[in-house]
């Protein structure tokens, strides 16, 4: 097996992405059961896929099948 050395991220590459994120990012709360939380984080490392990434992918997903019936409530 092959092993591959990561560098550490310095202190001023983690301020400019804080300072990235702050300037174009929101951050949300979610509050689920502990069985779904729980389901979520296994489909998740199953899939090899971070939380952040399953959340949007699913938004994403349901806004654009719901676009026209949004479009009517509006």
């Amino acid at each position: 097996m092959e092993v591959i050395k990561i560098s550490p991220v310095s202190d001023a590459k983690k301020r400019a992405n804080k300072k990235w994120q702050d300037a174009n990012c929101k951050r949300i709360q979610l509050v689920i059961p502990n069985e779904e939380a729980e389901m979520i984080e296994n489909y998740c490392s199953e899939k090899n896929i971070s939380k952040n990434g399953f959340f949007r992918e699913a938004a994403k997903e349901k806004i654009e099948r719901e676009k026209d019936v949004i479009k009517v409530w509006a």
